[in-house]
């Protein structure tokens, strides 16, 4: 760079940063803005890399005008806030299962799950056009110390009728994706 290029490259700097504009804390002029000081990297949370496996389940009363149901299941990560309130993360949702009484979602697949976690909520739509309708819900614990098993939850809706079950294991992975330990849930 000759000497007349280095000259206004300096003057420009020096006019962004008397401006205040660095490029943001991140940018090649963010080391101002922090006043030398390196910004800290996020701290990574310890997590669990889990599978999810859904794999049928019974819907106990028809929900469409043609005497069965079009059934979906979301699985939500539960955490407790700081105020003691429960707040829900969507982890998935499985493919609609068409005009069935007795879905088979096939779905299995594998979600980094916070270590600090302990609770799932799952929820069971039939899938209307208009608006879904809720059919039941359950929550299961995460339990990492058994062997492998899967399990039917029954799903309840908001009167406490049990109005679903739904087959699902989880499995602790480790994290290249090999089985470790089974989730007994």
């Amino acid at each position: 760079m000759s000497n007349v290029s280095s000259n206004i490259f300096n003057q420009i700097v020096e006019t962004q940063v008397n401006a205040g504009n660095y490029g943001g804390r991140d940018g090649p002029l963010g080391h101002y803005a922090t006043n030398g000081k390196k910004k800290e990297g996020k701290k990574v949370k310890p997590f669990d890399i889990v599978r999810f496996t859904i794999s049928r389940g019974e819907v106990f009363k028809a929900w469409d005008s043609n005497g069965l149901a079009d059934p979906k299941v979301y699985l939500y990560l539960l955490k407790k806030k700081k105020d003691g309130e429960e707040s829900k993360k969507l982890l998935f949702k499985t493919e609609v299962c068409k005009k069935t009484l007795s879905p088979d979602f096939k779905f299995s697949e594998m979600y980094k799950i916070p270590t600090e976690a302990v609770e799932v909520l799952m929820e069971i739509y039939d899938d209307d056009l208009i608006k879904d309708d809720f059919i039941g819900s359950c929550k299961i614990l995460l339990n990492y110390n058994d062997m492998p098993s899967a399990k039917n939850h029954v799903l309840y809706d908001k009167e406490k009728y049990a109005q679903a079950n739904v087959m699902m294991m989880m499995q602790k992975m480790d994290k290249s994706g090999h089985n470790l330990l089974n989730v007994k849930n």
